[in-house]
């Protein structure tokens, strides 16, 4: 069983939400296309009680690489702003 849940083809964004569970960490990854659908995905379980996190980023064909880097420049810029 994959923990990989994709509804209709490319969407917009990429959410992987970790649950605790009696063997560990649980990843499910969903991809939607609004993130008012968030919610519903997450409430679905396993458990959202046992929820442990949740990333969200843009589903980019690039892997994210583009907004890794930017947000790693964002954080340069700050840091070397508050010096």
């Amino acid at each position: 069983m994959s923990n990989v849940h994709t509804l209709h083809g490319d969407k917009r964004w990429k959410a992987v939400v970790e649950y605790n569970s009696a063997n560990g960490l649980i990843e499910t990854t969903h991809y939607l296309e609004e993130l008012i659908e968030l919610h519903m995905l997450m409430e679905r379980g396993p458990d959202w009680n046992t929820l442990e996190k949740c990333t969200l980023t843009l589903n980019r064909h690039d892997g994210g690489e583009m907004q890794e880097r930017v947000s790693k420049a964002a954080q340069i810029q700050l840091s070397e702003a508050s010096s």
